[in-house]
Order: structure tokens, then sequence, then C-alpha cells
């Protein structure tokens, strides 16, 4: 299959697609040419597109915008958040949260102290609260809530 014959030399990739987070390989959903044209290309990586955003919003439209609050990493690039190929974290993220949103959000400007549960640190994930990370035209969109 093409995926086999990619993964021959791409080792990397493919522990990548093996890990619990992952792009839809395995299941067939998609393949290496969704996204990289194996003949060469003036992007970087390969890439059908441009940029690697645009190669993620051409799948999720929902991220494309335009927001009337963008979020400005998500503007940039989404590997910024996001590992491409798989992760060991939730949504391909590169970090869980909430130390994902610190490596750039300030936590003494905000209430992040966690609710506890005896020991255990419990509700703590940014999107609790700040559930439309990506954009939003919500009037009080510049938090990114509900």
């Amino acid at each position: 299959t093409q995926i086999e014959l990619c993964l021959d030399c791409h080792k990397m990739q493919r522990a990548q697609i093996q890990r619990s987070s992952h792009m839809p390989f395995r299941e067939g959903k998609i393949n290496c040419t969704s996204c990289h044209n194996p003949h060469g290309s003036p992007n970087p990586k390969q890439l059908t597109e441009a940029t690697i955003t645009e190669n993620c919003v051409k799948c999720h439209t929902e991220r494309r915008g335009p927001f009337l609050w963008d979020h400005p990493p998500v503007i940039e690039n989404c590997d910024n958040c996001h590992v491409p190929h798989g992760s060991s974290n939730p949504q391909l993220l590169r970090v869980r949260q909430p130390r994902l949103c610190n490596s750039c959000h300030i936590t003494a400007r905000h209430p992040s102290t966690p609710s506890t549960l005896g020991t255990r640190v419990f509700n703590r994930s940014c999107t609790n609260c700040h559930s439309q990370i990506h954009g939003s035209n919500h009037p009080s969109g510049n938090m990114y809530v509900r």
C-alpha cells in the first residue's frame, strides 16, 4: 500500500501513527498523498498546500475562520500546538493541557488554581471554560469562552 511504501523510509512517522492519538491512516480514511506530494512540491515538506495550516483546514473546515476573535497561534501554524502524524496526548496535542496553554499564557494573570478532590487534581483543562480556542465569533470571544 501507499502508506507501507512511504513508511519504509519514514520511520519516525511510522512510530507516530502507532500512538493513541493519530491521523486516521490505520483506519484507511487518509493516506500520505492526502497532505504530501511525493513527486515534489515548492512547499515545505512537500505539502500539497502552501502552508501547514492550509493543509489542515482542507479537512478541518470548522477551524478555518474567519473569526472575529482569532487565536494568534492558530493563524500562524497548526504545528504550534499539534503534532501532524500522531501523539500520546489527546487531539494530537504536543503536550497536555494546561501545560500547552501555559507555554504562551501567563498563569499569574489567571485564576488557574485547580479544584482538588482529595489529593487528586480535578477539572484542570483550560478548555473546560475556553472552549472556542481556535477562534470565536461570540461578543465575549476575546476570552474564547462558550
